[in-house]
């Protein structure tokens, strides 16, 4: 189960080298095999799940009759859409699956043929013996039946049989191969299995994903069984030995258990080949005496584990041995000292942990404890997460309610896993620089020594010039001997070297009772250094890289994997009330690396080449458990940025003496220091955790990182853009308030990402133009689909007028604009470019242009009209069917009659103005929604040009270059026009991308007139030019002339207030087909004026006739026509043409 950890040296052998290639192979297979099993659970198609499609879903009945199965779905329109749907969605997924299965009863087959020769004698130098008694050679063998024995454990687990049928007959169905090889087996493997009917021992767990609960396994091991003589003599030789070499790490015999624990879940599931020794007391007596006399939740492979009183509950003596040593009492009390252990642990860690405890000298001489500590420790822990996640509910309770007097919840785990983590990542790395410098170290003590005793050998000569000189040739000559033993000393000779040291430090302590020396503290302090030299050195000696390999097999805790998904919010918050935590995460994290080695150790060994995608899935599982873990760090550092303490107050311009203290800001400058040390805190957290798993799996954090900002950020600014809420009536006043609000938050966010790009080397201001950005596109996105979505849903030509329902920030602002302009409630004031009520007050102008766009700057301004652009496109396309609808036959009688009698533009009828007020008649209140629509098309076109305006002006101000460059390009395409469009034919698909790209970049700097703009491309009504002219004609007698406000104002409240949008309205309908339209419109107009103008004459020697009402009637119709052309840029000659300028003085008289 443990490959990495074994202390065989024959681990890293490759497949060449290996006595048993064929059994290196089959494990390594096994192993890719499960990685592909774990990645198809976690992405199992939620179609398999969904009730919907269960009418096309088949289990394995399917196979007797196919064609009757198929008859349901043949003809009927719902399932095969459905059928469909499936096939479209989940092919690939269950030619995985199916792929996986045949290669799942490939590897049986193929083992189950080895197995057999091995048995029946077939490899003359390769025979069960020989296997058995190697070393290598057992562990393979083991693990080539049990990692079969865990992949039906799994597959049973995660994928049920009733959905492993489901799968393979929609594969068989979809592929159309109901005969393949090994069909028979397949179908074997995927059949369901079962459950006991009456049991209730299966309750759930806190960790039911990790924790295997399979019914009578014995069954679903007996579909694919293994040579019984083949199974017991393994099952015989891993009960009594030691296989993976554990137990020298675990030298205290109360953690038996734990060192053996990789091979007692190899055992457990080779029971279940061999289930008749379940049955079999005494063989249970004394597995379960070895292997789980203090434990019954065990694991089986990596973080998958079993409950033993639940898995072995039908099994009467297996569970009778367990019972004998697992009574409640004991397991009470045995929970009880673990947890007695937890606080006491923490203690003594939080001792050794402080500030410059461990130290190099420190370690050196307490490897031993520190060893020990962290066994108690690990072991404490195994046995804990373990039980307390228990299947049984009694059990797990009862463990759980044991910490409750000891006060040991999850989180004392969670504090008890972390400072262990960190102990053993100090540890380990002080122990790796001791053998690193270990020769070095082992001369420098030496020739200390060598120098001590040197100089105590000159003192006892009688020649050193010191105050106390000992003549005793015998002595000198003892101490000469020790100054050649201790030259003598090799580092490497560890025996021969240990038993000298001991012996010259006897010698020197014999010598330290002589009276003359005892009385010198010169000489006793040379003994006392060489003796502390010499003990120095026996601690060199005793370095060596077991101890390593113990602090790595013991450290391991991959077992407790599936605990982390549960830690995660913990360790958030620890993280969020103390960041320094986030400073020990990584070595939290690299207790579980052995997650990437165990089941990439054989792949590796065998030089298969399914190494890199087993690589990815583990390190992928183990990257996205880190980065979850870290999701809080963005939620801080956003927080801490936002708290404004990096943000620059205003300047003092004038500083009294008597406020100094006040200019001071020491509670400012106490949150800066604290705000910088947390930022520090996370930066370094961050760094450390990137370098300490470079090269073990693929994370960049740096990059995770800005996608979280991204994410975070994102959430953010959304919540603050659907904090604009609506109002039922629309109020300038408190619109720009909750404009001004909102943009003082996005400026907040905004200097927020500027700090965090000046701190934390990341581009802060890249990421919130692309966030904005990409939020603002959301919003307007959105939008768009509302409006397609009213639009399909074939309301009325006017139904976009009303937007009650906007989803997002531009919506609700949208609506609320449009409520201010409503035509029927306000005037747009050209001079003042602003809409006003009849009080005389400002509704909406540049000034809320301006807000705007110091709140969502050109990019909401770009956004907006966007969505102002979609709705002119939508009206128009209303306009347009609708006043196709309304040109029935009698007003197209009636517009020919009309054309008839007035005939050609230029000319005078004469019956004068008789023909219009007969053709009036045909606009009734019917009209009025047509009319409305193109009011609102108007509306909509004067938000738009005032757009237009602000984009530009703020193009030229915060881009010169770019506005300067594009009137540049602009004129010197304009001016070569004739030019472009003749060479567009040879390479029209680049010179009309390059116009697009123009255009839209025309637009986005506000260059692009919307009155000149094409929305829509249809084919124009009959009668058109003559048409409109008789619509605005039937519209001047709603308005009069209003000379102070330089307007048309409305006759009646009941309708248009405003004639600005209906005649923008027009002109912008008109603009849509062919100019001649326009400039026939322009011309009946003109038409008009001229009778309009003959009968003011003709009235103005009648006064009683009405020569006033007539002459206002010239006015109204000279002011309209050239509005009209104003807005729409009709050039001066055509005007002149339709209009002769001596009409157009009436205005001013």
């Amino acid at each position: 189960m443990d490959p990495s950890t074994n202390g065989s040296g024959s681990g890293s052998e490759p497949a060449s080298e290996s006595p048993f290639p064929e059994l290196l192979g089959f494990c390594s297979r096994a192993q890719t095999l499960i990685s592909e099993l774990l990645l198809l659970s976690d992405r199992i198609p939620p179609e398999f799940r969904d009730r919907r499609f269960d009418p096309v879903l088949f289990d394995l009945r399917y196979l007797d009759s196919p064609d009757e199965f198929e008859l349901r779905i043949r003809g009927n329109a719902e399932l095969e859409v459905l059928e469909d749907e499936l096939r479209e969605v989940c092919s690939g997924y269950l030619g995985r699956f199916f792929l996986f299965v045949n290669c799942a009863v490939v590897y049986y087959l193929e083992l189950l043929k080895y197995l057999n020769d091995l048995e029946e004698g077939v490899y003359m130098q390769c025979t069960l013996d020989r296997i058995l008694e190697n070393e290598q050679g057992l562990q393979l063998l083991t693990e080539s039946m049990t990692l079969f024995g865990c992949l039906l454990l799994l597959l049973e687990h995660f994928m049920s049989g009733f959905l492993r049928e489901k799968f393979l007959v929609a594969h068989i169905r979809h592929d159309h191969c109901p005969d393949f090889l090994n069909l028979n087996h397949v179908l074997l493997l995927c059949r369901a299995h079962l459950p006991i009917v009456g049991s209730s021992r299966h309750v759930s767990s806190p960790l039911s994903s990790c924790m295997v609960s399979v019914q009578k396994p014995e069954d679903l091991f007996a579909r694919f069984p293994f040579p019984t003589e083949v199974v017991d003599a393994v099952i015989t030789r891993i009960r009594d030995g030691d296989m993976y070499n554990q137990v020298r790490h675990y030298p205290d015999p109360q953690h038996r258990t734990v060192a053996l624990s990789s091979q007692a879940g190899w055992l457990y599931v080779l029971l279940f080949y061999s289930s008749r020794l379940l049955h079999d007391g005494l063989v249970m007596r004394e597995i379960v005496d070895r292997f789980f006399k203090d434990c019954w939740v065990v694991t089986i492979f990596l973080y998958f584990s079993i409950d033993l009183f639940v898995s072995w509950d039908a099994y009467k003596e297996a569970k009778a041995s367990l019972s004998s040593h697992h009574s409640s009492t004991s397991i009470h009390d045995r929970s009880k000292l673990h947890y007695s252990k937890v606080t006491d642990l923490l203690s003594e860690l939080d001792v050794i942990l402080l500030d410059g405890v461990l130290t190099k000298d420190y370690v050196l001489y307490n490897s031993s404890n520190l060893l020990s500590l962290v066994q108690t420790c690990n072991v404490t822990l195994r046995w804990l997460l373990l039980h307390r996640t228990s299947f049984d509910k009694k059990l797990r309770d009862t463990v759980i309610a044991a910490g409750l007097a000891y006060q040991v919840n999850g989180d004392s785990l969670l504090q008890l896993l972390l400072r262990s983590s960190k102990l053993e990542f100090e540890v380990q790395q002080l122990y790796a620089e001791l053998l690193e410098s270990r020769q070095v170290l082992w001369h420098e003590k030496k020739n200390c020594t060598y120098v001590c005793i040197q100089e105590l050998s000159a003192h006892c000569s009688g020649s050193w010039v010191s105050s106390c000189k000992i003549k005793n040739e015998n002595l000198k000559d003892l101490i000469g001997k020790l100054t050649l033993e201790v030259d003598s000393l090799v580092c490497t000779r560890t025996g021969s070297s240990g038993r000298i040291i001991y012996r010259v430090l006897s010698v020197l302590k014999d010598v330290g009772q002589i009276h003359q020396i005892e009385e010198s503290l010169q000489i006793k302090q040379l003994l006392s250094e060489a003796q502390k030299c010499l003990q120095d050195m026996i601690k060199v000696l005793d370095l060596d890289n077991d101890t390593m390999s113990s602090f790595y097999a013991i450290s391991n805790a991959v077992y407790a994997w599936g605990h982390i998904a549960r830690f995660s919010e913990l360790l958030s918050k620890k993280i969020e009330q103390n960041p320094y935590v986030l400073l020990i995460l990584h070595a939290f994290f690299l207790k579980f690396r052995l997650l990437l080695d165990i089941p990439l150790s054989r792949i590796r060994q065998n030089q298969s080449s399914d190494l890199p995608p087993v690589t990815q899935h583990y390190s992928s599982k183990f990257a996205a458990q880190i980065c979850e873990t870290l999701e809080i760090v963005p939620v801080m550092l956003l927080r801490i940025f936002s708290e404004g303490a990096f943000q620059t107050g205003q300047p003092f311009h004038h500083l009294d003496k008597d406020n100094i203290h006040g200019f001071m800001q020491l509670d400012r400058q106490l949150n800066l220091a604290k705000a910088a040390n947390d930022i520090a805190i996370l930066s370094k957290g961050m760094t450390i955790m990137s370098k300490s798993f470079f090269g073990l799996i693929n994370l960049d954090l740096q990059k995770w990182l800005e996608d979280q900002m991204r994410k975070k950020l994102s959430e953010l600014l959304k919540n603050r853009l659907n904090s604009f809420s609506v109002f039922s009536n629309a109020e300038p006043d408190k619109l720009e308030a909750k404009l001004r609000t909102l943009s003082n938050h996005i400026m907040s966010l905004s200097l927020t990402m500027e700090s965090i790009q000046d701190l934390l080397n990341l581009n802060g201001n890249h990421i919130w133009e692309e966030v904005f950005t990409e939020v603002l596109e959301h919003c307007a996105q959105r939008e768009h689909a509302g409006y397609r979505k009213r639009r399909d849903s074939r309301i009325s030509p006017s139904y976009l007028k009303e937007l009650p329902n906007a989803e997002t920030f531009l919506g609700h602002l949208l609506c609320q604009v449009l409520q201010l302009t409503c035509p029927s409630r306000s005037v747009f004031i050209e001079p003042l470019s602003g809409w006003f009520n009849a009080e005389g007050q400002e509704l909406l102008g540049l000034h809320f242009f301006d807000l705007f766009d110091a709140c969502v700057g050109q990019v909401g301004l770009a956004r907006l009209d966007s969505l102002l652009t979609v709705l002119i496109k939508e009206n128009l396309e209303n306009a347009s069917r609708g006043l196709k609808i309304l040109l029935n036959a009698r007003c197209l009688e009636e517009l020919r009659k009309l054309d008839n009698s007035l005939g050609p533009a230029t000319s005078l009828p004469l019956l004068l103005g008789s023909s219009y007020t007969q053709m009036i008649r045909i606009f009734d209140p019917s009209w009025d929604p047509w009319i409305d629509t193109l009011a609102f098309v108007g509306q909509l076109q004067l938000l738009r040009s005032l757009v237009s305006l602000k984009l530009k002006s703020a193009c030229k101000v915060k881009a010169g270059i770019i506005s300067s460059a594009m009137e540049g390009m602009l004129a010197s395409i304009n001016s070569q026009r004739d030019k472009i469009l003749k060479s567009k034919g040879e390479d029209g698909a680049s010179i009309e991308g390059f116009l697009q790209s123009l255009k839209m970049q025309q637009k986005l700097c506000g260059f692009l007139s919307p009155f000149q703009t094409v929305y829509i491309s249809e084919d124009p009504p009959t009668f058109l030019g003559r048409f409109a002219s008789a619509f605005s004609i039937s519209q001047l007698s709603r308005y009069v002339l209003n000379t102070h406000l330089g307007t048309l104002t409305s006759r009646s409240k009941k309708s248009i207030l405003d004639f600005s949008p209906v005649i923008i309205g027009l002109g912008t309908f008109l603009h849509q087909f062919h100019p001649f339209h326009t400039t026939q419109y322009l011309q009946f107009m003109g038409q008009y004026v001229r009778i309009t103008a003959e009968t003011t004459l003709e009235l103005l020697h009648k006064p009683e006739k009405g020569s006033k009402v007539a002459s206002s009637e010239v006015s109204k119709s000279i002011f309209w026509l050239l509005c009209f052309c104003k807005y729409m840029g009709v050039p001066k000659d055509t005007i002149d043409s339709c209009l002769p300028p001596p009409l157009i003085t009436i205005l001013h008289t």
